[in-house]
Order: C-alpha cells, then structure tokens, then sequence
C-alpha cells in the first residue's frame, strides 16, 4: 500500500512540480529548474532523464550564457498526446485538437438545425476522435451551458439544449476511453482566462458572458467556486416582474430579457422598416441566425437599434452594479457574443456600474472585455486536462 511518504509519492510530486515548471516558463534550463523549485540538482537530474526517456520533455538548444557552458533549454514534447475540447452551443458545436501545451491543431465548427440528443453529440465526438486516433489521447472537454456537475461530469439541466440529469462523462466513456471531463461552459471560459487572460493577476474575480445566454462564473483565490454545479447562474436573476417567459421557466430572468434573442426580438418591435420586419420572421432559433439578424438590423435602421442597445446597457449595468455589491471583485471581466457589439452598449454599461456601486467598491474593481476570442470557451477544459494529468498529485 502506498503512503504519503513513500519514496514513489515524493517522486511523482517532484515530476509533477518539474513539469509545471517547465509548462508555465515554455522553455527553461535545469539551473532555472533548480531556483524555482527548490530541488536539489541530483533530483532535478534525474528526474529529467526519466521524462526524457518517457518523450514527455525534450531538449531543444541553449540559451544565452553570460559566461561558461550554454545551458541546454528543455521544453514539454508537445507531439506526445493529444487533446480534445468541445463546447457545445445553440445551432453548433464547435471542435478542438490541441496538443500537449494547448495550442491548437485543428479547429472545426459544425451547424445543427433545432434540438440536438445527447447521443447525438456523444456520436460526433466519437466520429471527431476517430480522425486523430493515431496519437495518445490526455483526456477530452465538453462545455456545456446550464447546470453542471464536474465532478460526475453530469449535466443536471441546460435549459437552452433541453437536457436533464444526463451523464455525459459515462457516455463519452463509454465509446472513448480516456479522461473525460464535462464541464459548465462559462466556467471552462472562465478557466482560460485564468490560464491565459488577466484573470490570472487577480485573486478574486466575476466573468459575465453576454450571448444566446448570460451566463456567470466565480473566481475565489484564483479558482473557479463550482461547488456540485449551478453557481454563477447570472442570467436567471429576476429583473423584470411578469416579465418575458425564460428557458427556465421562471419569467423576467435577466436572459430573458437581454439575451441575444431577445434583442433581436425588441429590434423587431421597435422598427418599422419592413424589410427588417420581413427579416426577422424568417429568423431561427439559433445563435448564428439572431446575431446575423441585429447585423443586418444596424445597416437597415441604425436609430431602433441604439435605442434597443441603450436600454440594453441599463439593463447589464444595473446587474453588474449588483454583483459588484454583493462580491466585491477585485476584477470583473465581461465576454460572450454580444460584444461583437460593444461600441453601442459598453461604455454606457461600465459607466452605469462603476457610478451605482456601493462606496469605492465600483472605482476598486478593474472592468474589462475578453480578449482571448471564441476559442477561451473551449480552451479552458483543455487547460484542466493538461493540469489534472500532468501537474496533481494523487494523494
């Protein structure tokens, strides 16, 4: 039996730390390796060797010398597994292979029209799989909108896909057999912001995505606070009594009344251009039908729709000032499709928040856009395979 203490323990604890190392730095020698971890240069040595042997890590040159022997550069060997990141949206599911240090080989988008089955999706994994077969596989991310539980990999209730208590994690296992992980889609967003955003500078944070959903995401002492699924559930606020009817069921959730649909849906009510008129009968209910639809809508009348996006901005700005008061987060940062257009609701938003907040709280908080683009929904699952597999410890 093996215990805490056990030589082999302390040994996978010290590879694990060595690979974290060399991951987070991209490159670095064994001298760097030896000041940063606080590890002898025997164990450093050794330990090197073995990752060697196993192509986890290779040798890639030297760097610079101020003087003496160049030290030899070590990088991770990125050729040495693969990983899959899925999220899954409305009308499409978007597809990634990355490999070991998550940049991305091969993207693909796939358009449905109307439902999707869970046993769908679990078919076109396997299908998206079979194409990379030919590479160890670390593990594969599904993002998923609603309630989820990552530590069963169950998706509890997503109201936008129409799904309930689906065990997604055995599903996929079921026909791929490797580390699955099924994750809330804002919080794997989240996670690439704290992977590769400015997320990472601060300690306590609050993401807010803007798109077919709003959706939200906590970030305490750097880490996303998922507890068993359903935190951040930004979208089904109560804004609005008697409201528009939600994907929940509730009436007047902030999604409701300021999601993509539905500003699609106030355009619509505020123009009297008919040909915008005759366009929006024909729209879907998809993502990429509502956003192509307020495109067409700013060329054809400009005036509705800076009205619609002013009152939109209220709207945003009011349930940011909320969060801020309860939360006080130290840095809030606003993503999702929604910012394609920013310039007609934004500024007036942050304004709106920063000037309502409580006390100093809205001038302490640093507010920003995303800036890593639609892959961060994706990424973030990738980037907790690669530290689950590589850098945890199993005790």
């Amino acid at each position: 039996m093996q215990t805490i203490g056990s030589k082999e323990l302390i040994r996978e604890i010290n590879e694990k730390l060595i690979l974290k190392e060399i991951y987070l730095n991209k490159k670095i020698d064994r001298t760097s390796l030896i000041k940063n971890t606080g590890l002898s240069g025997g164990t450093i040595t050794k330990i090197i060797s073995c990752l060697i042997e196993k192509q986890l890590v290779k040798e890639i040159g030297e760097a610079d010398s101020t003087g003496g022997r160049k030290p030899i550069l070590l990088v991770l060997n990125k050729d040495y597994a693969r990983i899959i990141g899925i999220k899954i949206g409305v009308g499409y599911i978007d597809f990634i292979l990355t490999d070991l240090t998550g940049d991305v080989i091969f993207s693909q988008t796939v358009k449905y029209e109307g439902s999707i089955s869970p046993q769908k999706v679990v078919s076109m994994i396997t299908e998206f799989h079979a194409k990379f077969h030919d590479k160890h596989l670390l593990g594969i991310s599904v993002a998923v909108s609603g309630i989820v539980n990552p530590n069963t990999g169950t998706v509890v209730n997503s109201f936008l896909l129409g799904w309930k208590d689906v065990e997604l994690a055995q599903m996929i296992k079921k026909e791929v057999d490797t580390y699955i992980f099924v994750v809330n889609d804002v919080d794997s967003f989240s996670l690439s912001q704290l992977y590769n955003g400015n997320a990472r500078f601060y300690k306590n944070s609050v993401v807010m995505t803007l798109g077919v959903g709003i959706g939200g995401s906590l970030i305490i002492d750097k880490k996303i606070h998922t507890a068993d699924g359903g935190v951040g559930e930004i979208g089904h606020m109560s804004v609005v009594p008697n409201g528009n009817k939600c994907t929940c069921g509730s009436r007047g959730c902030l999604e409701a009344e300021s999601s993509i649909a539905a500003i699609a849906a106030r355009i619509n009510k505020a123009t009297t251009v008919a040909e915008l008129k005759k366009i929006f009968s024909s729209v879907s209910n998809t993502e990429i039908s509502e956003l192509e639809f307020i495109r067409k809508a700013i060329d054809l009348d400009n005036k509705a729709c800076k009205k619609v996006f002013k009152e939109f901005s209220v709207e945003i700005g009011i349930a940011m000032k909320n969060l801020i008061n309860i939360l006080a987060p130290d840095y809030f940062l606003l993503g999702g499709e929604t910012l394609e257009f920013r310039d007609l609701f934004m500024k007036d938003a942050i304004e709106f928040a920063k000037k309502n907040a409580f006390g100093t709280l809205g001038t302490k908080v640093c507010i920003e856009t995303d800036t890593l683009g639609r892959n961060a929904w994706t990424l973030g699952g990738i980037y907790k395979i690669i530290e689950v597999n590589l850098f945890e410890n199993r005790i």
